[in-house]
């Protein structure tokens, strides 16, 4: 019930926002999203026993997102510049060993690099390609995910019987994620069909696959965090479905995935 009530709340609130945000509050607002996500991961990474200094990593985040947003200078030199800096706040930590400077430091950077090249293609594939059009994408994007997740837990949990990564993630079965790819691509076929239908549905088809399968492999990618730092949840801030990464990990990867499709379709 708890998941339920979430839900109820937070995907009207969600599609609200996607729908009238401008530019500059869609950035402040994945930029909250991504502060959250990179909170929960400073968690993680603490369970494992690395000393990490989560202001470092909230500041790399925000100025790289601003800058991405702003363009005015080119990623590389932007990704090169706040790596230098990381460096620099990791070699300047003189109480710690240098072995747990090297491994926050990698740590950190990692969980930066995580959130802000990932999260970012959100901004770009709601309003890079016109708004109209970024918003279809935007929604195909997340009904996607959010159908793919709900059918994968239910056909996991009912009929599932082998498992799909059982090392990373025990309870996730290959019947499950063939559901969840299914449902994903027949939600994208039936918005195209009923309210997108200036989008071809070769490329709705496409891009429902590969929002699909990258969106799962994005929920393993944080399994993979969760099950090395041995919790179960990265954190109880939403009742019934665990942290914001619990709710981002999937869309984490799809981000990135149809901002690469789109740009081979429209320019």
């Amino acid at each position: 019930m708890a998941r339920i009530i979430s839900a109820v709340i937070l995907v009207p609130l969600a599609i609200l926002a996607v729908i009238y945000a401008t530019p500059i509050y869609f950035l402040i607002g994945i930029g909250l999203i991504g502060t959250a996500c990179l909170r929960e991961y400073f968690g993680l990474i603490h369970s494992l026993g690395i000393k990490v200094q989560p202001p470092f990593g909230y500041m790399a985040f925000w100025i790289l997102l601003v800058a991405f947003f702003q363009k005015r200078f080119p990623m590389t030199v932007l990704v090169a510049l706040v790596m230098l800096a990381a460096f620099l706040s990791a070699m300047g930590r003189h109480r710690q060993p240098v072995r747990e400077r090297a491994l926050a430091l990698m740590a950190e950077w990692l969980g930066v690099l995580y959130f802000s090249l990932f999260l970012y293609p959100a901004i770009p594939v709601r309003y890079d390609f016109g708004d109209k059009i970024g918003l279809q994408w935007t929604l195909i994007l997340l009904m996607v995910i959010w159908t793919g997740d709900t059918a994968a837990l239910v056909v996991g949990k009912t009929l599932g019987k082998s498992s799909l990564a059982p090392v990373l993630s025990p309870h996730k079965t290959n019947e499950g994620a063939l559901a969840g790819l299914l449902a994903g691509v027949a939600i994208a076929a039936a918005m195209q069909l009923s309210l997108f239908s200036d989008l071809p549905m070769r490329h709705v088809i496409v891009a429902s696959v590969l929002i699909g399968i990258f969106g799962q492999l994005g929920d393993l990618a944080e399994s993979m965090l969760k099950r090395a730092a041995e919790i179960k949840d990265s954190s109880h801030l939403i009742p019934g479905h665990g942290g914001v990464l619990d709710r981002m990990d999937s869309l984490l990867f799809g981000f990135p995935v149809l901002y690469f499709y789109l740009l081979q379709i429209y320019q």
